[in-house]
């Protein structure tokens, strides 16, 4: 059975949950948590299963896979082939460029600003230069998705997965997303595939939500 090292109020863990559940997959949650604010309370030999000691990681036949992207292109391949990950250079191409988007501008930008807001980003920068990069996050998706239904190869791909988290998250960051129509018409899209799994709940850390 696969295992998923998950902590259920993170974006990135919740992208690989999401994915499993469209894919239908059963598998076990092993439960990550928090020092309070902290950083997550991981086992001393963490790093056998990630270098960087970091989630989520997901364990498939014994063998573990870190990274978000790396997890969600090895489900994508394993378990539905072409469907959600193109085999040919040109779709995979179209597919990884919004992979890029995720794990760069919307990350440091949506993503940062939610964890800045809740208290809980241990890293670099302010909040006014995250919501400067989730801005521009916005403003990508918002133009691609003024003339596309879905972020690459006119359906449903894990690009589309990976740049759903921390952008639906944006009012726990204090971004509306009341300037981007487009991109709130994709959100609901993506909540109607079949198999989509409900957003953790908000935790109310970061006040009130910014619609």
């Amino acid at each position: 059975m696969l295992k998923l090292y998950n902590r259920e109020r993170s974006g990135n863990c919740y992208k690989v949950r999401l994915m499993l559940s469209l894919l239908g997959l059963t598998y076990e949650k092993i439960p990550v948590h928090r020092a309070g604010k902290g950083r997550n309370i991981l086992p001393p030999d963490f790093e056998k299963l990630n270098p960087l000691r970091q989630i989520p990681v997901l364990i498939a036949d014994g063998r573990p896979y870190w990274g978000t992207v790396a997890i969600l292109v090895f489900l994508a391949r394993k378990y539905r082939g072409k469907a959600w990950l193109p085999l040919d250079a040109e779709g995979e191409a179209e597919v990884t460029q919004w992979l890029s988007l995720a794990q760069n501008e919307i990350f440091y930008g949506l993503g940062r600003a939610r964890s800045m807001r809740g208290g809980r980003w241990h890293g670099f920068g302010t909040l006014e230069e995250a919501h400067t990069i989730a801005r521009g996050a916005l403003r990508a998706l918002e133009g691609r998705l003024n003339e596309h239904d879905w972020l690459a190869l006119g359906r449903p791909t894990i690009a589309d997965i990976a740049c759903y988290s921390y952008t639906v998250f944006a009012p726990e960051g204090g971004i509306s997303l009341k300037p981007y129509p487009a991109v709130r018409k994709w959100l609901k899209r993506v909540e109607s595939l079949p198999g989509y799994l409900l957003t953790p709940p908000y935790d109310g850390a970061g006040g009130p939500l910014v619609e």
